[in-house]
């Protein structure tokens, strides 16, 4: 999983076909001439808390808590509290509708996770979810389908993944 995140920040910020707009607080990846997904940081995921509960049990993140908590102490030695970032894609898009359903959208969806990945680095992981984990609605039948596949990929829980920094 390392190694796929290293690989997507290098494809990301070595002059691709991927672009990064905004910053740590709302940003849009888009992948020139096919789509785009968008999104911000949040607090939590209000409507997919379950899913973060189940996620906050895994290995990856007990790992990536422990790791945290051992390299980020206040002055008197106890250890920080670890508070993973928390990222949506409230929007994603495929502008040509003869380019769907040829693995652009995962492919949009991975560049925008490694850089909430990236945004979250300093806080020791990171967890994304699709926009009705913010709001209870506003996930697509197609995006869902996209989330479903993507979710294999990564520690997830319902349409929640969380990577470990």
């Amino acid at each position: 999983m390392k190694i796929l995140m290293e690989q997507w920040r290098q494809f990301i910020n070595e002059g691709s076909k991927f672009k990064l707009k905004g910053d740590s607080e709302y940003f849009r990846i888009d992948l020139q001439g096919i789509g785009y997904a968008q999104g911000m940081q949040h607090l939590r995921f209000k409507e997919c808390q379950s899913d973060v509960d189940a996620l906050m049990e895994t290995p990856e993140f007990i790992k990536a808590k422990e790791k945290y908590e051992a390299n980020n102490t206040w002055g008197d030695g106890s250890p920080k509290t670890f508070r993973p970032r928390f990222y949506d894609i409230e929007n994603a898009w495929i502008t040509n509708p003869e380019q769907r359903g040829k693995g652009y959208g995962k492919e949009i969806y991975k560049a925008f996770i490694a850089q909430a990945a990236e945004y979250a680095k300093s806080y020791g992981g990171v967890f994304v979810g699709a926009h009705h984990c913010t709001i209870g609605s506003g996930t697509s039948p197609e995006a869902r389908r996209v989330w479903k596949s993507i979710t294999r990929d990564y520690t997830s829980s319902g349409d929640v993944i969380f990577i470990g920094l």
